[in-house]
This record gives structure tokens, C-alpha cells and sequence, in this order.
């Protein structure tokens, strides 16, 4: 084998050893920056799911919080009635014993006193 042989061959060594090893870094690249993506969309993902947990947790909350002010209104009103229902009765029963009482002296005989 001649030199100049040698020389072409060696270089065929070369090109080939440096084809494999930018092939071996470009693969080592795209497998870290796919890995990389992956990991994004799964933390994507994951804030997704905690984004929609956290506004189904709201939503329930607001939901109870309006059933409580409801109920309190409610209450209010159940409450307004029984004091005014008790007001009327009070306002009866003086209505009614004022009744008894002037029925009671117009019962009563006058005395007229003649001189």
C-alpha cells in the first residue's frame, strides 16, 4: 500500500469517525431537548389540573357561601315574621282587654247626685 493510499484511506477513517461522532452528539442532543419538551408539557399539564382544581374548589366555595347567605336571609325573614306575628298578638290581647274594660264601665250604673 502507497502512501498516497494510506492517506486516502486515513481520511476516510476520519470522515467516518467524525460523521459518527456529530451523528452520536446530534442524537444525544435531540434526545435532551425532546426529554426537555416532555417535561414541559407535563408541568403544563400538571398546573392545568391544579388550575381546574383550584377554580372547582372556588366554585364550591362561592356556591356555599351563597346557600349561607341565602339561609341567613331566610332566618331573617322567618325571624321578622315571628316577632311581627308576636307583635300582633300583643297588640290583640291590649285591644282586647281594653274591650273588657270599657265594656266594665259602661256596665257600671252612672250615679247622677240631684240636688
Amino acid at each position: 500500500m502507497s502512501i498516497s493510499e494510506l492517506n486516502h484511506l486515513m481520511t476516510y477513517v476520519l470522515d467516518g469517525w467524525l460523521l459518527f461522532s456529530a451523528g452520536f452528539v446530534s442524537i444525544g442532543f435531540i434526545s435532551f431537548v425532546s426529554k426537555r419538551i416532555q417535561e414541559d408539557l407535563e408541568a403544563e399539564a400538571l398546573a392545568l389540573a391544579q388550575a381546574e382544581t383550584e377554580t372547582v374548589a372556588e366554585t364550591e366555595s362561592v356556591v356555599a357561601t351563597e346557600a349561607a347567605v341565602e339561609q341567613a336571609e331566610v332566618d331573617v325573614a322567618v325571624a321578622e315574621s315571628e316577632a311581627e306575628e308576636a307583635r300582633l298578638k300583643e297588640v290583640a290581647a291590649v285591644s282586647e282587654e281594653l274591650a273588657k274594660t270599657k265594656a266594665k264601665q259602661s256596665d257600671s250604673s252612672s250615679v247622677s247626685v240631684s240636688t
